[in-house]
Order: structure tokens, then C-alpha cells, then sequence
């Protein structure tokens, strides 16, 4: 049984503080890849829901490359009556930088006023209505007075936003140990990898190249390299594609570091 996917837009439109920018929406912007339903989407959705319902804070980590961001993006995808607002914060981002970057997300009049206090009233009124869902990724590269500036709009009584994190799992310390946000989360969700007794359905409706692969080589690929890891299998699957192996192994070979010659 071939694990349920679909077709989705290439790109995803992220705010900077510099204004809208498309990112790709795969890893290598893999041609023919697909979005599968899997247990983990499922499981954010709902996780994201219940957050949205009492108007919380919550915090998605993952393992770098389980597909944290791309979980996200796709759940945003499917629900824009959240009205979602994604952010991609530089490191040791400034609170001038994120007020550019929502001032940016909500389409407001360019440019940002240069004035604190005047880009704050613009932004907190276009918060008020309609709700708004403000995701941020990447969340732990937010600098101590971009947290407080987070907080500020989220605390503030004419805002109705509810509050999405997204963290790698190995950076979660940084906003745990923070406690303007930590006090604050109502949901902590942890994203997982691809279990083992996935592979052989989720891979082939991930991309069609694997659709008539053998079962076991995908459970080789996946317990010698990929562990149950998108990029990794997004990696695989850009490299075979483009005919640079001739075959599992060879693959393989070409992927996994040699040691060093003594």
C-alpha cells in the first residue's frame, strides 16, 4: 500500500527584513518530489490546531533534516483561514529587523516607518484583525531582544496571534532555558523521523523514482545512510536521479565519508 501524496507549489513565500522572498520548498529543489501524508504531518496539524484554539504558544524541534521547516510550510499550506505570517529571522536578528520582516508579512505601505513606536501601532493594529498565526523559523537564532519583541506582541491585549516556533532539536536548549518564552509555551511538540516500517511506502510516494524499487534496498538505503531522515533521502534521490551512480551501492560509496589515509 503506497502511502497517500500530492503535488505542491515549488516555492514558499518567507518575510525578511528585507522584504518577501520564494524559497524552495524541497531540498535541491528535488524535480518530481512529492508531499506525503505521513504520521508526523498529521500529528503537527493537530498539535498546531489545539494551539490555535486557546490562542498559545508552541514550539515544533525536530532532527536536522526530519522535515521541520517542510512540515510546517505544508500544514500553513492547507489551512490559510489561520492566516499565517512565516518568518525567517537572520542570526542575532535586531527587533528593528523582525518589525521590517512582519511589516513585510502583513503587507503593509513600504517602507517600515523608521520610527520604533510608529511601525509597532501599524503592526499591533493589523494583529488585532483577523487573527493571526506568526511563524517563525528557525527560532533559536533569535537574539534575546527579538524573544522580548516576540513576547511584546504577543502579550499585548490588541493582538490576536497565536504563536508558531519552529527549532533543530540539538538548538531547543536556547528557547527552553529562555524564560520570557519558556514561561509562555503551551505546546512543546517534538517532530520524528521516518520509522523504519515507513520507508517502503512513504519513499515511493515521496518521488516516483523509487516506485519499483525492491523493498529491501530501500531499507538498506535507509538503515546504512538515510535513517529515516528526508534530506538524506532527498540527497539519495537527487543523485540517482541524475545518473552520477549505477547503483545502490555505488551510491552509497559516494556518500559516506572515507577515513583519512594515515
Amino acid at each position: 500500500m503506497t502511502a497517500p501524496s500530492y503535488r505542491t507549489t515549488r516555492t514558499t513565500t518567507i518575510s525578511t527584513a528585507h522584504g518577501n522572498v520564494r524559497s524552495a520548498r524541497h531540498h535541491l529543489d528535488l524535480t518530481g518530489a512529492r508531499t506525503v501524508r505521513t504520521r508526523q504531518v498529521a500529528a503537527a496539524t493537530a498539535a498546531l490546531n489545539a494551539t490555535i484554539a486557546q490562542q498559545g504558544m508552541l514550539c515544533i524541534a525536530a532532527p536536522a533534516g526530519a522535515g521541520k521547516t517542510f512540515t510546517l510550510h505544508t500544514v500553513l499550506d492547507q489551512h490559510p483561514a489561520w492566516h499565517p505570517i512565516r518568518l525567517l529571522p537572520q542570526p542575532q536578528a535586531r527587533p528593528d529587523d523582525l518589525r521590517h520582516s512582519i511589516h513585510h508579512a502583513l503587507g503593509l505601505p513600504s517602507p517600515p516607518p523608521k520610527d520604533p513606536g510608529t511601525s509597532d501601532d501599524l503592526i499591533r493594529h493589523a494583529l488585532h484583525h483577523p487573527p493571526r498565526l506568526l511563524a517563525i523559523d528557525e527560532a533559536h537564532q533569535l537574539s534575546p531582544s527579538c524573544l522580548e519583541y516576540v513576547r511584546y506582541l504577543y502579550d499585548d491585549p490588541h493582538t490576536r496571534v497565536t504563536l508558531a516556533l519552529a527549532a533543530g532539536s540539538h538548538r531547543l536548549r536556547a528557547l527552553r532555558t529562555t524564560p520570557v518564552l519558556a514561561s509562555r509555551v503551551t505546546c512543546w511538540h517534538e517532530l520524528d523521523v521516518i520509522d523504519e516500517d515507513e520507508i517502503t511506502t512513504v519513499i515511493p510516494a515521496f518521488h516516483p523514482h523509487w516506485k519499483r524499487t525492491d523493498p529491501a534496498v530501500l531499507r538498506d538505503l535507509d538503515q546504512t545512510w538515510a535513517q529515516g531522515n528526508f534530506r538524506r533521502w532527498a540527497t539519495l534521490t537527487h543523485r540517482s536521479t541524475q545518473h552520477i551512480t549505477r547503483g545502490p551501492q555505488e551510491l552509497l560509496r559516494q556518500l559516506t565519508p572515507r577515513a583519512a589515509k594515515t
